[in-house]
C-alpha cells in the first residue's frame, strides 16, 4: 500500500461529489409515478417494509390499492404473486429491503415530524432511499480503494476509480436508477473481498462470520449472487501446491468455515421462512414462466448486441478482460478468484431468459462483478503507464469511453427517452450514436432495420398511392385532414386502413437489388404511453399465397412524431434475399389494440430500382 496515497483520496472525494451532484441534477425523489425513485423494480424490493413497519399487511397487501392511484408506481400491479390461500407472495427477494430499511426508518421519521403522509411512499421516504444509494456507493468506493492499494499504486488506484464512476453504466446506478440492487451489490461485494482479504491475514471467528452474513445478504438479494462464495473460497489460489495449502487452511480453522457457513444460512432462511409463512413451501420460484437456459446461454447477445450488449454500452471493459493477461503474470493470486467469478457471473447472467433485464442502461447485471474486474483493469492501468504508446492512447481512449458513458446516460434519461429502456436496435444505436438531440423521426429505426439512402441513379416507381378523396370507407373522416376533404381515421372500431396487395409477377425480374419505400402523412391527438398498443403502418412480403408473411416490418406510429401536427413517416426495406415473381407485396396500417384514433393521408408505396 502507498505511504502517501493522496491522488486516490482526492479522486475518491471528487467521485463521491459527481455521484451526489448528479443524483441532485435529475432528483428522482421529486419525479411522480413511474419515473420516482420507489417505482417498477424497486417498488417490488422495497413493498416488504411499509407493509411490515406502516400497514401490518405483509400477506394481503390491501394497502397497495389505498396507494396506487396516487403515486402510479408501474404501469400495473405485477410485484408480487397472488396464492391459492388468498395471500401474496412478493415476487421480489427481500435482501434489498433489508439494505433500504436504516433509510426507510429515517424517511419514516421525517414523515412523522412533519406535514408529509407517513404512508411509506411520500417523498420523505423517495429521498432517504435516493440519498441511501448514494451513501452506500460512497462505502462500496471507499473499501474498494484500500482494496486495490494493497497491490496498486496511488495513481493507478485513482484511474481505475475513476474509469469506473465515469466510464461505466455504475454512474447511473447509484445517482439516478441507484435505487436498484446492483449498486448494493457492488458494495457488498467490496466489504466480502475486504474482509476475505483480513480473514486470509489472520483467521478470525468475527471475520468469518461478517463473510457469512455478507454473503447470505447477497443472496437474499439476488439468489444467483451465492457465486460470492467463490471469493473466499479461492482467493490466494495460485497453482495447485496453493490450492492444496488453501485445503489445509480451510481444515485447519474448519470452525470458522463452519461458522460462516451457519451464518449465510441464518440470512437465507429469512427468505425461506417468508415463503413458507405465505405460500406454504420453503421453496418458492416467485418470477413463474421466467427461467434460465442453461444449455443455450446468450453469451452473444448479452456481450455484443445493440440491444444490451455489455461491451457496446460499457467498451472500457475491454480493458479490464485484457488486463486479465497481465494479471495471471503479475498478480496470479488475483488472478484465479477473478477469472473464476467472472466467467461463471457472465455464463449466469445471460443464461437468463430475459437477458436484457428488462427496461434500463447497458447490462446493469454486471455491475457486482465490476468488485473483481477493477484487479484486471489496474493490471492493465499499470502497464499501459509503462509503456511509451499506449501512455497516450489509453488514457484517450478512457476519455472517449466517459464521453460515450455520460452522453448514453443523458440519452437514457434525457425528454423523449432517447436511448430506448428496452428495445435498442443495431440500426438505431449507430443512429443516435454520439447525439445528444438526435431528430424524433430516428425512432423508427428501432423497428426498421434497412435504410435505402441516396436515389441518385435509382428508378422510382410508384405502385400505390391513396389520398383517401374517393375512398367509401366507413372510417374515412372528416376531423383532420392533411389534403383535400379525407383522410382516414384507425381506432378500436374501425382498427384497419384498406389493405393493398401489388403482385410481383408485374415486374420485370424482382430481385434483392430491389427496395419498397412507404410514406404517409399521419396524425394523433391523444398520446398512447403503452407501446405494445401503438398504431403500425406495415409492409410484409407474402411468399406462397398470402397467409405466410415471410418477411415485413412496420412502424409504430405515435412513437416517431408529436401530437396535434401532422407529420410525414417515410421508411423502406430491401427486397428478400430468395424474392419470387409470385410473391406479393401488402400494405396497410392497423390501430387494432389502442385506445385512441389516429390518421392517414396520402398513403404511397414506391419501388426503387437500380437505374438502367
Amino acid at each position: 500500500m502507498s505511504k502517501r496515497p493522496y491522488i486516490s483520496l482526492a479522486t475518491l472525494v471528487i467521485l463521491c461529489y459527481v455521484l451526489l451532484r448528479v443524483s441532485f441534477l435529475f432528483q428522482k425523489w421529486e419525479r411522480p409515478g413511474a419515473e420516482a425513485t420507489l417505482s417498477w423494480d424497486v417498488f417490488g424490493y422495497y413493498l416488504y417494509l411499509p407493509a411490515t413497519f406502516i400497514y401490518d399487511d405483509l400477506g394481503e397487501l390491501k394497502f397497495v390499492e389505498k396507494i396506487w392511484p396516487d403515486y402510479r408506481p408501474a404501469g400495473d400491479f405485477h410485484h408480487a404473486v397472488l396464492q391459492p390461500n388468498g395471500k401474496y407472495v412478493m415476487k421480489y427477494p427481500l435482501g434489498m429491503a433489508l439494505m433500504y430499511q436504516p433509510f426507510f426508518l429515517l424517511g419514516h421519521l421525517w414523515a412523522l415530524l412533519s406535514a408529509w403522509p407517513a404512508d411509506g411512499f411520500s417523498w420523505p421516504y423517495q429521498f432517504a432511499i435516493s440519498m441511501g444509494s448514494v451513501i452506500y456507493a460512497w462505502l462500496g468506493l471507499w473499501v474498494m480503494r484500500k482494496v486495490l492499494l494493497r497491490w496498486f499504486s496511488d495513481g493507478v488506484t485513482a484511474v481505475c476509480l475513476a474509469v469506473l464512476v465515469l466510464c461505466t453504466n455504475y454512474l447511473n446506478y447509484v445517482s439516478i436508477d441507484g435505487a436498484m440492487p446492483h449498486n448494493y451489490l457492488f458494495t457488498l461485494y467490496a466489504l466480502i473481498i475486504w474482509l476475505t482479504i483480513r480473514w486470509h491475514e489472520g483467521p478470525r471467528a468475527g471475520t468469518a462470520a461478517a463473510l457469512g452474513l455478507l454473503i447470505g445478504l447477497a443472496t437474499v438479494m439476488r439468489p444467483t449472487e451465492l457465486l460470492s462464495a467463490l471469493i473466499p473460497l479461492l482467493w490466494g489460489v495460485r497453482d495447485r501446491e496453493s490450492l492444496l495449502q488453501k485445503w489445509q487452511l480451510l481444515r485447519r480453522h474448519w470452525q470458522q468455515v463452519l461458522l460462516l457457513g451457519l451464518c449465510l444460512m441464518a440470512v437465507g432462511s429469512l427468505q425461506l421462512l417468508y415463503w413458507k409463512a405465505f405460500s406454504g413451501k420453503f421453496f418458492y420460484y416467485s418470477y413463474e414462466d421466467q427461467g434460465f437456459s442453461w444449455l443455450k446461454p446468450h453469451l452473444i447477445d448479452g456481450i455484443f448486441s445493440a440491444r444490451k450488449g455489455w461491451l457496446m454500452y460499457t467498451p472500457v471493459m475491454v480493458f479490464a478482460l485484457l488486463g486479465f493477461g497481465w494479471l495471471y503474470r503479475q498478480y496470479r493470486q488475483l488472478f484465479w478468484p477473478s477469472l473464476v467469478f467472472v466467467v461463471l457471473n457472465l455464463y449466469i447472467v445471460f443464461s437468463w431468459d430475459i437477458w436484457w433485464y428488462g427496461g434500463g442502461f447497458g447490462a446493469r447485471a454486471l455491475i457486482p462483478s465490476y468488485a473483481l474486474l477493477l484487479f484486471p483493469l489496474a493490471a492493465f492501468v499499470r502497464y499501459s503507464l509503462s509503456h511509451k504508446v499506449l501512455r497516450v492512447l489509453i488514457p484517450a481512449l478512457m476519455f472517449l469511453s466517459m464521453d460515450l458513458n455520460l452522453l448514453m446516460t443523458w440519452q437514457a434519461h434525457a425528454p423523449g427517452q432517447i436511448l430506448h429502456p428496452e428495445f435498442m436496435t443495431k440500426a438505431y444505436y449507430w443512429k443516435i450514436f454520439g447525439n445528444a438531440y438526435p431528430d424524433k423521426a430516428d425512432k423508427k429505426f428501432l423497428d426498421v432495420r434497412d435504410e435505402l439512402g441516396s436515389l441518385k441513379g435509382k428508378e422510382v416507381i410508384t405502385l400505390y398511392r391513396n389520398d383517401f378523396e374517393q375512398d367509401s370507407s366507413v372510417n374515412v373522416s372528416r376531423e383532420h385532414v392533411y389534403s383535400g376533404q379525407q383522410a382516414i381515421k384507425i381506432d378500436g372500431v374501425y382498427p384497419r386502413t384498406p389493405v393493398f396487395e401489388y403482385d410481383l409477377s408485374q415486374l420485370e425480374h424482382p430481385s434483392r437489388r430491389d427496395w419498397v419505400r412507404v410514406s404517409a402523412q399521419v396524425f394523433y391527438t391523444d398520446v398512447e404511453w403503452d407501446e405494445y398498443a401503438m398504431a403500425q403502418l406495415i409492409v410484409q412480403f407474402l411468399h406462397q399465397g398470402d397467409s405466410i408473411p415471410y418477411r415485413g416490418t412496420y412502424v409504430k406510429i405515435q412513437r416517431v412524431c408529436d401530437p396535434w401536427q401532422w407529420h410525414q413517416l417515410q421508411f423502406e426495406m430491401q427486397f428478400p434475399r430468395k424474392v419470387q415473381p409470385t410473391d406479393r407485396i401488402r400494405l396497410y396500417a392497423t390501430n387494432e389494440w389502442g385506445k385512441y384514433p389516429v390518421y392517414l393521408d396520402e398513403l404511397e408505396l414506391q419501388l426503387i430500382r437500380p437505374g438502367k
